[in-house]
């Protein structure tokens, strides 16, 4: 179900422009499906930098979550490890040096 209430958490961590905000506001949840999927596509069972993979989610979005900022995806990511669907090694405030995996309980190996 679509988390109202976390939405209102990620902006109110972020620190981005009106016109991210705005578009972060715009997000359903088939929204947060379709980033959720580009974050888990883009990883295996290899650790990954998870700056790395914001990076490349942010580039590789579709043009409608242009405005998007690669801080929210970074929060995509930290509800993909709370759900255990990504293993993670390290801080994920620190997305230059944590690293992140598909979870072995997500079937990938």
């Amino acid at each position: 179900m679509f988390d109202k209430e976390g939405l209102a958490a990620a902006l109110a961590g972020m620190d981005d422009s009106q016109e991210a905000r705005e578009a972060i506001e715009r997000l359903q949840e088939p929204d947060l499906v379709k980033i959720d999927r580009l974050i888990l596509s883009s990883l295996d069972r290899a650790w990954k930098k998870a700056g790395f993979v914001t990076a490349g989610v942010l580039i590789a979005a579709p043009d409608e979550y242009e405005d998007i900022p690669e801080a929210y995806y970074a929060s995509r990511i930290r509800a993909l490890a709370h759900a255990s669907r990504i293993e993670v090694k390290g801080d994920l405030e620190v997305l230059k040096t944590c690293e992140i995996r598909l979870s072995t309980a997500s079937g990938a190996d």
